[in-house]
């Protein structure tokens, strides 16, 4: 997977939180992290904008 940012090499990472264990996309160039839940709020923000 490319990374939307930089376009960079990314992996998938497991990430800890309080309540759950996810995994998710790093990049190896700039570090982006890129989940279902962050993939799903960038959606929304963007339709939000549309209209």
């Amino acid at each position: 997977m490319k990374c939307p940012k930089c376009k960079g090499k990314m992996f998938t990472e497991k990430f800890h939180d309080y309540v759950r264990v996810f995994d998710a996309w790093k990049c190896v160039c700039c570090g982006e992290i890129i989940d279902s839940t962050i993939v799903a709020n960038r959606a929304r923000s963007n339709n939000a904008h549309l209209g």
